[in-house]
């Protein structure tokens, strides 16, 4: 999967996901994908939360059904409890070379309580997938995977954390 491939599928499920009623949250974790993801969800009228001021805002949009915002990585605090019954969907759009990073969300979204779930998009060109892209993308093409289709993978979760691991937190 390319990144461009990521991207309109990350459109798709945030598609899916707010007319099912739930509040989505996509993360990104520099500027250029945070931009490239607010062009791709503009019909939504995402909330862009870009820096700390924001994620106040942010919080309370996670109690809306069917709303949809875009936050920087580094904006959602793992240190404010944002209990919500309805359901929230975080879509991460690629990992962070640090573990500590992805832990981070991970802890958010246990904050927002039981109703939230977490969910990376990774793509092949992403770097901390270099290494395993001549083993990924035979076994994808002999498998017949279509190149836009997400895949879930316990094999492809361990070569991540295994790159994170080594370079540290």
């Amino acid at each position: 999967m390319s990144g461009a491939a990521r991207l309109k599928g990350i459109g798709r499920e945030v598609e899916r996901l707010a007319k099912d009623g739930r509040s989505v949250v996509v993360v990104a974790w520099t500027l250029p994908a945070f931009d490239e993801l607010a062009r791709e969800l503009e019909r939504h009228k995402p909330l862009l939360c870009r820096d700390l001021f924001g994620f106040d805002r942010l919080r309370e949009q996670l109690k809306r059904e069917g709303a949809v915002a875009i936050a920087l990585g580094n904006t959602v605090s793992s240190e404010a409890k944002t209990e919500t019954s309805i359901p929230v969907e975080i879509l991460i759009c690629g990992r962070n070379a640090a573990r500590a990073s992805d832990d981070a969300i991970i802890r958010f979204a246990d904050l927002v309580g039981v109703n939230a779930r977490v969910t990376f998009h990774v793509s092949m060109d992403d770097a901390l997938l270099k290494d395993y892209i001549a083993i990924l993308k035979p076994l994808l093409n002999r498998l017949d995977v279509p190149h836009d289709e997400a895949i879930s993978s316990s094999m492809v979760t361990r070569a991540i954390a295994q790159v994170q691991a080594k370079k540290g937190p």
